[in-house]
């Protein structure tokens, strides 16, 4: 049911915080760097538990569209300070532990917690009964310490995975960036696409998105970092839409790397938004479109300097 991303044993003793972690935004480091702090003054390791599929996947909760694949998640879950990340296997069975069962059989039976580092809103446990409150009389039972940690919070509430997505679904890539603590990427592969954009002089590499794993931004067009394999990271223009200007209506995401030529068929690419330059939208023809498209170019270089 719990594998451990480096393939280790099960600590014999560990201080867990435990969360789906979408993002691995400033709100979830917190945590993990609480853990961390108090694994380093009991001298055991810090695990955080995570899942897969998201509990809301299996749970069919709507608007539950990922941030990150669990392989991100567990590359920023260990970049945040975390010794060791462990993966649960979310199905109908782990949804039906109750909070005790939850505790019992696998925070403290499999993961040894010692402590338990735990958001001020978390829930767990069947239908979502765990609460504060709750692992606090578990952890007198069952011999281990509970720690809360608050909410970072803006001047708009609470940072959380929900509207991190909600301002990449508006094209707010900044907003999302700074609840974040980095920029948002996507990772694609590149397909063959219809070669229009190398007849107009903008040639664009259309990249493969897997749907359900990560939130796709906004319409428009964005200044990217680009990155893949042979390629590091470069000035690019990744467009979003559904090429209105020739009549389209499948959505695409493509990226045109800007002062370089290179093959990236095949490659997986990353790319890092940095701002939203504009909306899409429908122009009389290919002239106009590259005029605009060369205007855009001015601006994603200045935006990417």
């Amino acid at each position: 049911m719990i594998t451990f991303a480096d393939g280790g044993e099960y600590p014999e003793r560990a201080v867990v915080t435990v969360g789906s972690f979408d993002g691995v935004h400033l709100g979830h480091r917190l945590l993990v760097e609480r853990a961390g702090r108090v694994a380093r003054e009991r001298g055991v390791e810090s695990v955080v538990l995570t899942f897969n599929p998201h509990p809301g996947e299996v749970l069919g909760r709507p608007g539950n569209v990922r941030l990150t694949s669990v392989r991100e998640r567990i590359t920023l879950l260990h970049a945040a300070g975390a010794d060791r990340v462990a993966v649960m296997a979310f199905d109908r069975q782990a949804a039906a532990l109750t909070p005790h069962e939850f505790v019992e059989e696998i925070l403290v039976g499999q993961l040894r917690a010692c402590a338990v580092i735990m958001g001020h809103d978390h829930r767990f446990g069947k239908e979502r009964r765990g609460d504060i409150a709750l692992m606090t009389r578990l952890g007198g039972q069952l011999g281990f310490d509970v720690f809360e940690v608050a909410a970072l919070a803006d001047a708009r509430g609470a940072v959380s995975s929900s509207r991190i997505r909600a301002a990449i679904g508006a094209g707010r890539v900044e907003d999302a960036a700074r609840m974040l603590g980095r920029a948002f990427s996507l990772r694609g592969t590149v397909v063959h696409g219809d070669g229009r954009g190398s007849t107009i002089g903008f040639p664009t590499a259309n990249l493969d998105v897997d749907r359900s794993e990560t939130v796709l931004p906004a319409r428009g067009v964005y200044a990217v970092w680009a990155e893949a394999v042979g390629l590091l990271p470069a000035k690019a223009m990744l467009n979003i839409g559904i090429r209105p200007t020739f009549g389209g209506s499948e959505e695409h995401a493509e990226v045109h790397v800007l002062d370089t030529k290179v093959d990236l068929y095949g490659c997986e690419v990353r790319a890092e938004f940095v701002i939203r330059l504009r909306d899409e939208s429908k122009f009389d023809g290919a002239e106009a479109l590259v005029r605009q498209l060369n205007e855009d170019r001015v601006r994603c270089r200045a935006a990417l300097r």
